[in-house]
C-alpha cells in the first residue's frame, strides 16, 4: 500500500514492473530514467538494476513519488521488489507483454505467476491497478495489439502499444499506471 503521510503531505507509491524475461521491463526504465533527469544528475548515470524515483509534480498540495521497480525475469528479485522496498506489496502494474512471435505462452505464464505472487501476499491482481503495455511490435512477425488483448486483457484494463526502444508508449502507459494508482488512493 502507498505510504501516506499527512503531516508532510506526501505520497509514495509502488509502480511494478512485470513480464516475460526480455520483454522490455528495463527497456521502459532506462527511458523513462533518461528522459526525465534532473540537471544535478551526473551525466551518463543510469537507473539502478531494479527501479527508479520518479518525483511527480504536486497533486493538490502533496508531492507525489512513484518508485519505479521491476522484477527481474529470474524470480530472484520478486521477494525483495514485493516485500523488503518501503511499502507492502505493490500499488499498481504495468504488465510488459512480449509481442515477438514466440513469445505468448511466456506471456500467459508471466500473468500467471504475478497473479500468485500477490495472492502470496494477500493481494487480488483483479483489484489491483494494472496496465497492459503490449511491447515489440516492431518485430517481424509480432503479435497485434488487439491479438495479445484477447489472450491476455479479459478484464478490458489499460493497454497501450508500444516500442520500448524507440520511447512509443513507454509514457502513455506510466500515465496511465499513475492515474488508476491515483485514483484508487482517492477512494
Amino acid at each position: 500500500m502507498a505510504l501516506l503521510d499527512h503531516n508532510t503531505k506526501s505520497i509514495v507509491a509502488k509502480l511494478v514492473y512485470w513480464g516475460p524475461a526480455g520483454s522490455g521491463k528495463w527497456t521502459n526504465l532506462e527511458y523513462i530514467h533518461a528522459k526525465t533527469a534532473p540537471a544535478d544528475r551526473p551525466r551518463g548515470e543510469k537507473a539502478n538494476s531494479i527501479g527508479l524515483p520518479l518525483k511527480m509534480p504536486d497533486i493538490r498540495g502533496w508531492s507525489t513519488t512513484f518508485n519505479l521497480l521491476r522484477v527481474p525475469s529470474d524470480g530472484a528479485w520478486t521477494r525483495y521488489v514485493f516485500d523488503e522496498i518501503p511499502g507492502n506489496g505493490c500499488d499498481g502494474v504495468v504488465f510488459v507483454a512480449d509481442a515477438s512471435p514466440h513469445a505468448g505462452a511466456a506471456n500467459v505464464a508471466s500473468l500467471e505467476l504475478l497473479s500468485a505472487e500477490l495472492a502470496a501476499r494477500g493481494f487480488d491482481l483483479a483489484k489491483l491497478p494494472l496496465v497492459f503495455q503490449y511491447n515489440k511490435l516492431d518485430v517481424a512477425g509480432a503479435a497485434t495489439g488487439q491479438q495479445l488483448a484477447a489472450q491476455l486483457n479479459p478484464r478490458r484494463v489499460p493497454e497501450v502499444e508500444a516500442i520500448a526502444t524507440q520511447g512509443i508508449g513507454v509514457f502513455d502507459a506510466l500515465k496511465a499506471a499513475a492515474r488508476s494508482i491515483l485514483m484508487e488512493l482517492r477512494r
